[in-house]
């Protein structure tokens, strides 16, 4: 995830510390000699999860999302909690937000969400062998469930009612990884 060989940080400056997102600016060497500054968005890393039912649904949640000013239609996901390894936070998530666990759980990548202005990471995985086992929801978070046939999602996809990039992402992949 890090490759600590290739930081050309030269001076960094934190201009802000939150709950879930620190900011920075920093000075960095570029190869050609010039010192340029870059704003970083600092996150945790992240886990997001394709919950597969035995009858080949996803399962979906539904959650308003602010800085989008919409609901939108995702698969589960959240932040890792320090010391946490990323299987433990994706059966975290999926029991906190879709009310099961896995007997089958996979990595199938991981990604920069958006490396030009953050380091967030965010772990795949795919999960199958379903099991009821649910986790309270996080006080903040009002999550609805809906199971989707996979066979619709790639036309949801291009309706415009999955618009979440992690969400896309995992499901274009989801036929090659069964």
């Amino acid at each position: 995830m890090e490759n600590l060989e290739l930081d050309r940080t030269i001076n960094s400056k934190k201009i802000y510390e939150g709950t879930i997102i620190n900011v920075k600016v920093d000075e960095v060497l570029l190869k050609t000699g010039v010192k340029a500054k870059r704003e970083v968005v600092e996150h945790k890393p992240a886990v997001a999860i394709v919950p597969v039912d035995a009858e080949d649904n996803v399962l979906l949640v539904r959650q308003y999302r602010h800085p989008a000013k919409v609901d939108m239609l995702e698969i589960p996901a959240g932040i890792i909690e320090s010391g946490e390894e990323p299987e433990v936070a994706a059966l975290r998530e999926l029991q906190e937000e879709v009310g099961y666990t896995s007997r089958d759980l996979r990595l199938i990548f991981g990604f920069w969400t958006s490396p030009g202005f953050t380091d967030e990471y965010i772990y795949g995985f795919i999960a199958r062998d379903l099991v009821p086992k649910k986790l309270p929801h996080d006080h903040d978070e009002d999550i609805s469930v809906e199971k989707i046939p996979i066979g619709r999602l790639q036309k949801l996809i291009r309706l415009g009612e999955i618009q979440d990039s992690k969400s896309i992402a995992l499901l274009m992949t989801l036929n090659s990884t069964m």
